[in-house]
């Protein structure tokens, strides 16, 4: 059976603008993807290589020997960042007269297989466990196209139906936020260990949780195999004279599916199975991460779920990424408590579509500076009319300062105290040995003289 490809027709003007501009350029395709159709939702062109040479111009590179696989690859990962969970980076697309399907471009295998790589070692980003990629050429001349699916894992090559339609695949919206108080202690001996090391650790445990959380759509308990395309779809009522005569009673559109997340309280062990443990220090985590994403209908509640904790995970994983880059060496040898602030997310409605996607904003940085990336990264020309949600709201560090600093005087407090009564009773022991001594020998020489 020929796989299927789908995509908006938005996208193909926005192929015949690059055709327009560029001699070859070649570029992500991104969205999501199942046993039998792929669902496409954006086209992002690479952006140009710094390291071409001068004497040859970037927007005139002639084939796709030319093109820097490096650069498209550290491309798919940045991308693949920015995503909601459920959505990856299927493949490519190459834009040129050259012929890349008969035979195969061995290019474009290599840069193909560096993509399922790359995204592959990273265990959060969740670049999909799918190895088959999907390839899109687009002539410049006849401005027609063709697709191939290929298999990193086999070299296999099966043909792919590319459509562009007037409207392709609706998603169905969910939304969730997931609040985080996690501690981290530190044992004897980890407390000197790299930063680095406890944020992967922290990770690990939070991903943990969430696995074993339990997940509720709108309130309701769902079955994993239970289908997606009747979320939201109300029953059938008679249509009455009023419906008829009232156009503004047409249904409303489906409002996103809340997502609710439970995790499970740690079981109580009897007491006789406790056992004493030393800490040097703990790293606190505390927040919020919220998530939006955009899934197919034809997908089951058991692939929501999984998309929601990718989503998370993949979020909180890029953030502890963004913010370790930004640390200089001095903050990364405090010996002092701390506060760090990771970015936080903004979300950005690609445009002519109903999917958004994510950007990191730091402290301090406007919701606006999410538009460059972008613009870089998705090929997307941005305006004021360019909307940027900024989801989560920056913490107050002047509180987190302010509670430690009351944590540190209640210790020296309760340290100071413990010292006063250790002297005290030093005194009060003391005294009562030498009241005890003189009695001793008052009575010695009583008895031996009376």
């Amino acid at each position: 059976m020929v796989r299927q490809a789908e995509a908006e027709e938005f996208l193909l003007k926005h192929l015949t603008k690059i055709s327009s501009d560029f001699k070859c350029a070649i570029g992500l395709i991104i969205g999501q993807a199942n046993a039998h159709k792929f669902n496409v939702v954006h086209l992002a062109r690479t952006p140009i290589s710094d390291s071409n040479d001068d004497q040859t111009p970037p927007n005139h590179i002639a084939s796709v020997v030319e093109v820097n696989q490096a650069w498209v690859v550290d491309h798919a990962r940045q991308t693949l960042r920015m995503l909601s969970g459920g959505m990856y980076v299927l493949g490519v697309f190459v834009v040129g007269d050259e012929e890349i399907f008969n035979p195969f471009h061995p290019k474009i295998k290599s840069i193909l297989t560096g993509i399922n790589k790359t995204l592959q070692a990273d265990k959060y980003l969740f670049g999909g466990d799918f190895s088959e990629k999907l390839v899109l050429s687009f002539a410049l001349k006849s401005q027609r196209w063709a697709a191939r699916a290929y298999d990193v894992a086999s070299a296999n090559v099966q043909p792919v139906e590319w459509k562009f339609l007037p409207k392709a695949t609706k998603f169905i919206v969910f939304e969730c936020t997931y609040q985080i108080q996690h501690v981290y202690h530190l044992k004897t001996g980890e407390a000197d260990g790299p930063l680095k090391s406890h944020v992967k650790a922290i990770l690990d445990d939070i991903e943990h949780n969430l696995q074993s959380a339990v997940l509720l759509f709108d309130n309701d308990l769902k079955d994993a195999d239970e289908k997606l395309e009747n979320v939201g779809k109300k029953k059938k009522t008679p249509r009455t004279n009023s419906s008829k005569s009232a156009p503004e009673q047409a249904e409303a559109p489906a409002k996103p599916v809340a997502v609710s997340i439970f995790e499970k309280c740690l079981a109580l062990k009897p007491l006789n199975s406790l056992h004493q443990a030393k800490f040097e220090g703990d790293i606190r985590v505390e927040g919020e991460v919220i998530s939006k994403l955009w899934l197919s209908p034809k997908g089951t509640f058991g692939e929501a779920m999984q998309a929601v904790r990718e989503d998370i995970m993949r979020s909180l994983a890029t953030r502890m990424e963004l913010h370790w880059d930004s640390l200089i060496e001095e903050e990364l040898r405090e010996d002092v408590n701390s506060v760090h602030e990771p970015p936080r997310r903004a979300l950005i409605a690609l445009p002519d579509s109903n999917v958004g996607v994510s950007d990191y904003l730091f402290s301090g940085e406007a919701p606006e500076e999410a538009k460059f990336s972008l613009q870089e990264l998705f090929g997307v020309q941005t305006d004021d009319s360019l909307e940027v949600l900024d989801l989560e709201a920056q913490a107050d560090i002047a509180l987190l300062y302010d509670a430690n600093a009351t944590a540190h005087e209640a210790d020296q407090v309760d340290s100071k105290s413990a010292s006063d009564s250790s002297k005290f009773m030093y005194i009060l022991g003391l005294v009562a040995a030498i009241i005890i001594l003189f009695v001793s020998i008052f009575v010695h020489f009583y008895l031996k003289y009376v």
